[in-house]
């Protein structure tokens, strides 16, 4: 097997054991601060030229494997393709299809209905472990540049923050001390749900 244009990474076949971790968190941590402050700087030919190597970088694909086939909780759930990876040497086969397959298109969901408590069913779309190795590679190109340009008051699918930092946040807001003078109030209890 040759160089699949990863911009990291040993040239041939992968051995999962052999991986190092601590250096692949680093580069690819490191690759996520330049992204964050390129885009802080608001110079987007870095920005974009820094997600490019992100996304052909060896490191982030292995952790993209790891992070799919070993640490997320629906890692035992196969998709439409009913396959698992669950050894080593298939998580490196894995990382060497990921690595080279240039074009890719994403495989149909397979469809899932869980019970909610009211009776009804909400649908669960489960993607195929490729395409969830696939979006867990592009979340670490695209995270670090959005994270740049969020404001600082909204805690909602933020990396880092939850409902604890929320309500520190309006404890401080709504607090005696705070000159603001206005309470919003809103329902949104069904504005997700789907329709009938």
């Amino acid at each position: 097997m040759g160089d699949h244009g990863r911009s990291n990474g040993p040239t041939g076949p992968t051995d999962w054991n052999a991986i190092d971790w601590r250096r692949a968190n680093r580069v690819v941590r490191n690759l996520r601060q330049r992204i964050f402050r390129a885009a802080r700087e608001n110079d987007l030919k870095k920005v974009r030229s820094l997600q490019k190597l992100m996304l052909r970088s060896w490191s982030n694909v292995v952790l993209g494997v790891r992070r799919a086939t070993q640490q997320n909780r629906g890692r035992n759930t196969p998709g439409v393709d009913k396959v698992l990876v669950k050894t080593p040497t298939a998580r490196g086969k894995l990382v060497e299809t990921m690595t080279g397959q240039q074009v890719w298109r994403a495989r149909p969901v397979r469809r899932v209905y869980i019970p909610k408590a009211n009776g009804k069913l909400r649908p669960l779309g489960i993607p195929t472990i490729l395409d969830r190795c696939r979006q867990a590679v592009v979340k670490n190109a695209l995270e670090p540049e959005w994270e740049a340009r969020f404001e600082g008051s909204s805690y909602g699918f933020r990396p880092g923050r939850g409902c604890h930092d929320a309500m520190a946040r309006i404890y401080q807001l709504a607090k005696g001390t705070c000159t603001r003078r206005w309470v919003v109030d809103a329902d949104i209890k069904g504005a997700f749900d789907l329709a009938s």
